[in-house]
């Protein structure tokens, strides 16, 4: 029962994770394109380069090198937002990461991220350990039932040389993500190149806005969980009710069957004509001078052996009889020489319904 009920849990959580990522999506293509530059304003976003910063101040395109990040004068009011806790997004130029396409099965869609971190050193000279790494689905082909994953790899080394500069100048991101990345806001944590224990915590406000969003999901998950338990207790309740219908449908069938099985009975004897009348109307047609050593009734036809006085004159007495048609003799007419009677065999079918 635990396990039942463990499994549709996890069914529900599923399709909530699938609703979920629909819904997100969906509500932001729905976003004015202006709101969503708003949004993203609240960011602040350095791109490194290696040997540079860049950003827009003002209206303005700054760049600044590295060694000169710390101290610099257009950093004092950054400083003064991350008091704030105004978050900082650091975009990552191509050439600062090991980027690449691979192909793996749609199966380990649902644990990529330790599948990824287990295999990494197979698709990259880093281990799990030398380098963090992120990811995201650019295709799915369910035919062949494979997925391809855009794989970023950023190594241990350059990634604390970053933070150690980033550190000096006063300034703590939230996000490393690779250029041409930062544009999907929904996958930002995916994304992320920066280590969960190197991220600073977040502020009261996004935990309310986080709070916010999972209260609803689990509310549904609950409403989900009461529906599948409902559902379940009318299957349940259903069941023997079910069984009991298919039984009584049995029991009609069979009485069905057997009742057509009588009535065709019925019908076939009530069609044939009685043994006794067929015999009752040889009684009336034949004549005093025959006899029959032979007589024979089966399928509608009869046959007849015997001895008479005049054989050829019994065809047309048994052809006058509204029980018989088809008349005829079965074998030539031959003479008994010890009673000089005429031996004869005689074949009709008799008549299935006879005319009133």
């Amino acid at each position: 029962m635990m396990r039942t009920q463990a499994g549709r849990l996890l069914l529900v959580a599923s399709r909530i994770k699938v609703f979920w990522s629909w819904w997100r999506t969906e509500l932001e293509a729905l976003i004015p394109a202006g709101w969503r530059r708003q949004l993203q304003s609240r960011v602040r976003r350095l791109t490194y380069t290696g040997d540079s910063f860049r950003f827009e101040q003002g209206g303005d395109k700054l760049q600044i090198e590295t060694d000169r990040l710390a101290g610099h004068p257009a950093l004092k009011s950054w400083q003064q937002q991350g008091r704030k806790r105004t978050p900082l997004l650091v975009v990552l130029a191509r050439d600062q990461l090991l980027h690449r396409v691979i192909q793996l099965p749609a199966a380990t869609e649902p644990r990529l991220a330790s599948v990824l971190g287990f295999e990494l050193d197979r698709h990259t000279p880093f281990s799990a350990d030398q380098a963090s790494y992120s990811y995201r689905i650019v295709h799915r082909n369910r035919a062949a039932q494979r997925i391809d994953v855009e794989l970023f790899v950023l190594p241990n080394i350059r990634r604390e040389q970053l933070l150690n500069v980033l550190q000096r100048a006063g300034l703590q991101p939230v996000w490393l993500i690779p250029e041409g990345c930062e544009v999907d806001t929904h996958l930002r944590n995916r994304l992320n190149l920066l280590p969960v224990a190197q991220r600073p915590p977040r502020p009261i406000q996004a935990r309310w806005s986080l709070a916010l969003l999972v209260v609803p999901i689990l509310l549904l998950m609950l409403l989900f969980y009461r529906q599948e338990e409902r559902l379940q207790a009318l299957q349940d309740r259903v069941e023997p009710l079910r069984q009991q219908a298919e039984q009584a449908q049995a029991v009609r069938e069979e009485a069905r069957d057997l009742e057509q099985g009588w009535r065709f009975m019925y019908e076939r004897h009530q069609a044939q004509i009685s043994p006794l009348a067929v015999m009752n109307e040889l009684t009336r047609l034949l004549p005093d001078n025959t006899w029959l050593n032979r007589l024979e009734l089966e399928n509608g036809e009869i046959q007849m052996q015997g001895e008479s006085a005049n054989a050829s004159g019994l065809i047309g007495r048994l052809e006058g009889s509204a029980l018989l048609e088809s008349v005829g003799f079965t074998s030539p007419v031959t003479v008994n020489p010890r009673s000089g009677q005429e031996r004869f065999g005689i074949r009709a079918q008799i008549v299935r319904e006879v005319q009133p």
